[in-house]
């Protein structure tokens, strides 16, 4: 028998408490509000046993990348620690990816590090 969905209590359970753990910088309060949100897409991939999150994998098809791709992880991502990240940019053609590593930055590494994040994006685009 499926899962139920989460209910919005339990939904702003995971928010409490698994935001705070995503990056390092304190996140907008008023961020949420400017989203676009799509509960059913998270609950899909996420809430339930044997769902998307539990099944998907990449890997096997990584090696198609035709295009230069640049992984950027931050050392303390709580969601797909370093060494996941690693891996998925060894997975990747070697002549084509660009691996970055960011000290001190969680799965948001754009909000924990903004001007490093942005010199490297435009640096990675202009380059090619």
């Amino acid at each position: 028998m499926p899962e139920a969905p989460l209910d919005q209590e339990a939904r702003d359970a995971w928010r409490r408490l698994a935001m705070p753990v995503y990056t390092r910088i304190p996140r907008d309060p008023d961020m949420a509000r400017r989203a676009v949100s799509r509960p059913e897409v998270a609950l899909h991939w996420f809430a339930k046993p044997g769902g998307e999150s539990d099944t998907f994998d990449m890997f096997p098809e990584l090696d198609r990348i035709r295009c230069p791709t640049l992984v950027i992880g931050g050392e303390d991502d709580p969601m797909h620690p370093i060494e996941s990240q690693a891996d998925l940019a060894a997975a990747l053609p070697a002549h084509l990816v660009q691996f970055e590593r960011f000290a001190g930055c969680g799965h948001g590494v754009v909000q924990d590090a903004p001007e490093r994040t942005m010199a490297l994006l435009r640096e990675f685009i202009l380059r090619r």
